[in-house]
Formats: C-alpha cells, sequence, structure tokens
C-alpha cells in the first residue's frame, strides 16, 4: 500500500466542521495534558531548526515552536485548521510555511530537523498506521528527530481505567467521523523498525499521580554513514 492511499482514506472526514472547537474539545476532555504532551517536543528544538508537524490541526504546538525560534512548516487536509493557524501566526507577528493539503504527498526535500507527528497518527487504522509512519519518517534529515505526542498504551494495577478513558475519547471522535477504532498503539518497536533509536519518553498523568494517559516520544534518525 501506497502511504497516499492511506491518507485518502480520511479525506472525507469533516475536520473544517470542528476547526474551530476541536482543539478546545481536546484540551477540556484531558484537562490540559493533550497540550502539555506537545509542549514537551519544545525540549529538543533548537532556534533555526526546520520542524514540520503533520496534521496540525489549528496548531498551538505550531505556534508555540515558532515562537521558540523554530522555522515550522505545518500542514493539514483541512483548509479552515489552516486559515485558522493562519490567523493565529499573523496575531503573534510569526511566520511559517502553511499548507493546505494531503501529509504523506510533500516532496521528500528538504528534509527537516524535527518531524512532529502530534495526534496524528492515531487518526489512522491499524494497517496503514505503520505505513504512514513509515512515509513521515522519510521527512526526518539523517540525526534529525520524530516525535510523537499521543495516547499513552495503558499499563500496570490502573491501566483497565485509563484504556477505558482513552477509549471512550477516541470513540467520540470515531462517532463524529473524525478517527478510526483502533488499539492505543505503542509507537515504539513500529519506529525503532524504521530504524530510530528512542531518545526520550515522558508520560503525562492527571495531577501527577495514576496511569500514564499521555506520552511524548522522542526518536533520533541515525547519521548518515560516510
Amino acid at each position: 500500500m501506497h502511504a497516499p492511499i492511506a491518507e485518502k482514506k480520511i479525506k472525507s472526514r469533516n475536520y473544517d466542521a470542528v476547526a474551530g472547537i476541536y482543539e478546545t474539545l481536546a484540551n477540556l476532555y484531558s484537562f490540559g495534558l493533550i497540550r502539555r504532551a506537545k509542549q514537551a517536543e519544545l525540549a529538543y528544538l533548537k532556534t533555526g531548526d526546520r520542524v514540520l508537524y503533520l496534521g496540525a490541526g489549528s496548531g498551538e504546538d505550531a505556534v508555540a515552536a515558532a515562537r521558540a525560534g523554530a522555522r515550522v512548516t505545518a500542514i493539514d487536509l483541512s483548509a479552515r485548521m489552516i486559515e485558522r493557524l493562519r490567523r493565529r501566526m499573523a496575531r503573534k507577528g510569526l511566520t511559517a510555511e502553511l499548507i493546505a493539503g494531503d501529509a504523506l504527498a510533500l516532496d521528500s526535500e528538504p528534509l527537516f530537523d524535527a518531524v512532529c507527528g502530534n495526534y496524528f497518527f492515531n487518526v489512522f487504522g491499524p494497517d496503514d498506521m505503520p505505513v504512514v509512519l513509515a512515509k513521515a519518517a522519510t521527512y526526518v534529515r539523517p540525526g534529525g528527530h520524530l516525535m510523537i505526542a499521543d495516547m499513552a498504551p495503558p499499563s500496570g494495577p490502573l491501566g483497565p481505567l485509563a484504556w477505558l478513558y482513552l477509549k471512550f475519547g477516541l470513540s467520540f471522535f470515531w462517532l463524529l467521523g473524525l478517527a478510526s477504532q483502533h488499539p492505543i498503539y505503542d509507537y515504539r518497536p513500529h519506529v525503532e523498525r524504521l530504524g530510530f533509536r528512542q531518545v526520550a519518553f515522558h508520560d503525562h498523568r492527571l495531577l501527577g499521580i495514576g496511569p500514564a494517559l499521555y506520552r511524548t516520544l522522542v526518536f533520533a534518525k541515525p547519521e548518515a554513514s560516510a
């Protein structure tokens, strides 16, 4: 399967209709943990880094990266999401390359210092997700980072409660026609099979206690061989 085929499966989903509330709903439901998971990536960005945000939505993470001095490219299928992000950038006096289009059909050059897929890969079903992940990895320069903020695979004694909470949220967006039903993904083995090395992860818990609900993962692509 080619990656663009996977992307076509979500083009009928009406993200434009929820552009004004999508980010707010996510942060209310997660008590701010979704935002915190995205913000954790900023520690791995340097001023001047070229950073790509896949499925950027209205882009609070892209705005934060641009404010920190990164050179941001953000892409989303929803033209309305991208327009909201354009206005946010303008209000803050920031600039970025903003693209309303297929995140899986970008040119492979130039490569990026960091590629961020935040709550993006979970849009895809289990057959398509590894294909999309592999395509995203091709956008990372040797020595660069692939970063993922997403739901944490439930574990530990309270794992079943975490699973119920996460599946409720996933099912809600599925009922809105905005996501696929699938297991809570553990991205680590998939990314490591692509040759990346995990360099950090951060778990995010409600009030800092209980099971991890969301996770930030940072992977490094091997340097090019001499």
